[in-house]
């Protein structure tokens, strides 16, 4: 009985080691976990850019962004060690730390939980339902056009407006608000550097009585919301009509000033910063340091407003000069390394004010696409420390659209390498919920026949332990009477035990 006994252990354990070689890992099984010994700070160094093909499931983080990546050991749990790397940041070196104010007291933040491999479920409401974890984090975003105007309001006024908001959100069952502090080149708070937004001050640039963030956060405080502020980095303006544009915004005072070497792009589908100047970078992050200085919130978040075309005129100038000076990447490669320097210039900016505070990036849902048309590098940002602590894909899919259908990049994305101290949450479409969906294909009509969507897309993630919670875009659409059962069904869902 011993012979037979060792010699069951000693195939299983063969079984084991032929799994791990070849890679034969299920869709939403654990992903690479890559740890660190210490915490460092990072930045791109352009000229050893490398380009690395993609694969769902790999062994190793792949390196796309110019990053020197440690020496890992694949171990036999099929989490990787890696030694420590040091990469000096001259960003980060200038970033001064600043106290912020202490008189509020922050909500409790969801702490970072290692995920599990869970079993593999359908988008069906199963017989029980999955159990949320205690660090789940339940947001939603509260984008500028959910905004109501603080122009002709007293200070008492707009709290009454914004303690509904948060009353609103609180008995949907969500703990967090991803909230617009700078929509375009402007502000929804009281800054020094940008003017005051047309969307909370009637016109841009105009004055108010009172600082309107302040007010929101104390709603949010009151009603134990996390509140994250969400900047859009590099847009302006949805609009091109420059004369649009208050005389005190800095993208205007450049195109006034004769907008040396393109610094602000004028395009058809609007004005933006150049991705590719650093001068432009500084202005962004000077603007985060403000935020994070002045109030007491609990992370700064950017979405998918990286490079606004592929047109290659648009940096023509700056990639010129990286030319000329020795530099041998593609267009696409630099740009994307662009990016990369900003994103981790963001990070060291924002954690050496404060370590504490949450860097979250809510990319586009399709991975490949936005990496081509956006530069945005989303496998390099999961798979290295030093760009987010968080990533919100906006997967705004239904489960029948016909070619990019919500389980299949649920399981794309939970299958990719990820950094032990990365979370994964996942961006759900409320503004989709009762209206056709016109490029869904086959699946155009599901969101107008069906009133749990969101309900059955979050029963999914919650099944998924890649996943640490779910992000709804919109506020808006949690008191919008065409959505009202979905958001009942959702709710019921949330609260569920």
């Amino acid at each position: 009985m011993k012979k037979l006994s060792s010699l069951v252990i000693i195939i299983c354990l063969l079984l084991t080691s032929c799994q791990l070689e070849s890679g034969n890992l299920s869709s939403e099984s654990n992903p690479v976990s890559i740890t660190e010994g210490t915490t460092e700070l990072y930045t791109v160094d352009i000229n050893s850019f490398t380009e690395t093909t993609y694969t769902t499931g790999v062994t190793e983080p792949t390196d796309i962004s110019g990053i020197p990546v440690p020496e890992e050991t694949l171990t036999a749990d099929n989490s990787v060690t890696a030694s420590s790397q040091k990469v000096t940041s001259a960003t980060s070196s200038q970033v001064q730390t600043t106290n912020k104010p202490t008189s509020a007291v922050r909500p409790t933040v969801p702490t970072t939980k290692k995920p599990t491999v869970p079993a593999t479920q359908k988008p069906t409401a199963p017989t029980t339902q999955p159990q949320p974890s205690a660090s789940e984090m339940r947001a939603i975003w509260i984008s500028c056009y959910d905004y109501t105007s603080a122009a002709g309001k007293t200070r008492a006024q707009y709290k009454a407006v914004t303690d509904k908001m948060f009353r609103t959100i609180k008995s949907n069952g969500l703990n967090t608000a991803f909230v617009h502090l700078r929509a375009n080149s402007d502000a929804f708070y009281k800054s020094s550097i940008f003017p005051y937004s047309v969307y909370i001050a009637g016109k841009e640039g105009a004055s108010l009585p009172f600082d309107p963030f302040e007010v929101l956060l104390e709603s949010a405080a009151a009603n134990g919301i996390s509140v994250h502020g969400w900047i859009n980095p590099f847009r302006v303006s949805t609009q091109n009509k420059v004369a649009a544009l208050s005389a005190t915004n800095p993208a205007k005072i450049i195109l006034d000033s004769g907008n040396a070497d393109g610094r602000v792009c004028v395009l058809s589908n609007g004005i933006y910063y150049n991705p590719a100047d650093t001068e432009n970078h500084k202005l962004i992050l000077d603007g985060v340091k403000e935020i994070i200085s002045k109030y007491n919130i609990d992370g700064i978040h950017i979405d998918d407003y990286f490079y606004p075309s592929t047109d290659a005129s648009i940096d023509k100038t700056q990639y010129n000069t990286y030319r000329q000076s020795g530099g041998t990447l593609t267009l696409a490669k630099w740009r994307v390394a662009n990016i990369n320097a900003f994103v981790s210039a963001l990070y060291s900016t924002v954690k050496a004010t404060d370590s504490s505070l949450v860097v979250s990036i809510s990319p586009s849902g399709q991975l490949d696409k936005t990496l081509r048309e956006n530069s945005a590098d989303c496998r390099t940002w999961l798979s290295h420390k030093g760009y987010a602590d968080m990533i919100i894909p906006q997967i705004y899919f239904g489960f029948n659209h016909q070619t990019e259908d919500f389980n299949k990049l649920l399981k794309q994305w939970a299958s990719l390498p990820r950094h032990s101290s990365v979370r994964l949450v996942c961006g759900i479409a409320a503004y989709k919920c009762a209206k056709a969906d016109n490029y869904a294909g086959s699946g155009k009509t599901e969101w107008q026949n069906s009133t749990d969507i969101l309900a059955r897309q979050i029963t999914a993630i919650r099944s998924n332990k890649n996943y640490s919670g779910f992000a709804v875009f919109s506020y808006a659409d949690l008191e919008r009477a065409a959505c009202k059962t979905e958001i009942e069904n959702m709710k019921k869902t949330i609260s569920a035990n």
